[in-house]
């Protein structure tokens, strides 16, 4: 179930709001400026390569690539079930949970799993818990982190405006003050 948490950036133990209703959650993101839809999605057939699941997923492709005017789109992810072409390449868990920010917008759609999303913005932290389908924009130079959880199970299609994919990292250390991806989703079960 998708969530959002919104924490004042100086307490990470008592959410300002919390809320599971998918309207509230995108109407609460927008407010900040961030784009947050969800939208269903074909079923992903299990064990294909990385170029059938962009063919698979052409059609949402073009899609969010014209709305967001972004170039280039990447599979990214980690699962036992998917990807056994080893092209999504491996993703570092400790480096991706630090807070950074991007010199370009991102987009990520779910396609699989659950991960869970940190924005740091207008003095508060957006916890937002993706499951498969959710779309969400980071914006070029919002501090962010990422928590794909122990034993990472997740695929997600990434767009961006740069021929690179360029994290800037920053010296906070915001993210160790906040709840991580076992005790958000322990909540929520």
């Amino acid at each position: 179930m998708s969530f959002l948490r919104v924490y004042h950036e100086a307490d990470g133990e008592q959410p300002l709001l919390t809320t599971h209703e998918p309207e509230r959650l995108r109407l609460e993101l927008d407010a900040s400026a961030i784009h947050y839809r969800h939208h269903p999605l074909p079923a992903m057939p299990e064990r294909a390569p990385s170029e059938a699941l962009l063919a698979h997923y052409t059609p949402i492709i073009n899609e969010v690539g014209q709305t967001s005017g972004c170039r280039r789109v990447e599979l990214r992810g980690m699962s036992p079930h998917y990807l056994d072409d080893g092209s999504a390449g491996t993703l570092e868990r400790e480096r991706l949970s630090s807070e950074s920010r991007s010199d370009s917008d991102n987009w990520h759609l779910l396609l699989h799993g659950q991960v869970v999303f940190y924005l740091h913005l207008n003095g508060r932290v957006y916890v937002i818990g993706c499951e498969r389908g959710d779309l969400l924009l980071i914006p070029a130079g919002v501090p962010h982190w990422f928590d794909m959880g122990p034993s990472p199970d997740f695929v997600v299609l990434s767009w961006s405006d740069e021929t690179a994919h360029h994290l800037l990292e920053t010296t906070s250390d915001i993210a160790l003050r906040f709840p991580r991806f076992e005790a958000l989703y322990a909540d929520v079960a």
